[in-house]
């Protein structure tokens, strides 16, 4: 009787077959896996600064009347400002590891980027860093443009001081604006889908958009249905 066997000829080109199967289908099953482990810290994020502003105006009143307006800016006593601010209406109400306050020293050598690949460092005067229990990292940072409108920003880094800290990626921002909507939401929540993902806005979650390109990401995935979907700039 002949016995039936595989030559090593084809299994090597088996193995061969498989393994160019293989290269082709984990990083895509990697990257999904990242995106999905990415919506799931998001909407955690999204729960803790909830619940936090929650539980604040539950004893400090309507966060309309916080007066984040009267923040003000670095040259008119932004440190004291913007710490007695977080202390009374926000900080209280996270669980922190470490508050690292303003210009943290151990952000110095820790390389934050934009979108566009643009560095945005948080060590400096303007951003208030805390580390939260979880690992992840909370930085405040107050906005007016010299106007009279005047907003807070949270920028909320998913996975703590871990690459590839950039905006959109693992870095998301919430904004709080004293003047309209007296509310925590993603940055760039009333815009459409368009504007969102577009290039011509500076915070466009689009990796040719302007100075604050990201900022938009949290917004859209919200709108998404809580998913990263296809057109999203993901690296």
């Amino acid at each position: 009787m002949d016995k039936k066997a595989f030559t090593i000829a084809e299994i090597l080109i088996t193995i061969g077959i498989i393994g160019i199967i293989a290269a082709m289908t984990i990083p895509r099953v990697i990257k999904n896996y990242q995106k999905k482990v990415t919506v799931e810290r998001l909407k955690k994020a999204y729960s803790v600064i909830s619940n936090a502003l929650e539980m604040s105006q539950h004893e400090n009143g309507d966060m309309k009347y916080w007066g984040v307006t009267n923040i003000g800016n670095v040259s008119d006593g932004y440190a004291v400002s913007i710490t007695n601010f977080l202390n009374t209406y926000i900080l209280p109400y996270l669980k922190i590891k470490y508050n690292c306050g303003l210009k943290c020293e151990s952000q110095k050598n820790v390389k934050r980027y934009l979108l566009n690949g643009q560095e945005n460092s948080w060590y400096n005067t303007f951003f208030y860093t805390v580390y939260l229990d979880d690992g992840s990292i909370l930085s405040f940072m107050m906005d007016n443009n010299g106007t009279t409108l005047m907003g807070l920003y949270i920028y909320y880094d998913i996975n703590g001081d871990q690459k590839p800290n950039t905006r959109g990626i693992d870095i998301f921002t919430f904004s709080f604006w004293g003047q309209d909507n007296h509310a925590i939401r993603f940055a760039g929540w009333n815009k459409t889908r368009d504007q969102m993902k577009s290039a011509s806005s500076r915070q466009g979650c689009n990796v040719n958009a302007g100075s604050y390109s990201g900022d938009y990401c949290g917004a859209l995935i919200m709108y998404d249905g809580w998913k990263i979907s296809k057109d999203y700039p993901w690296k």
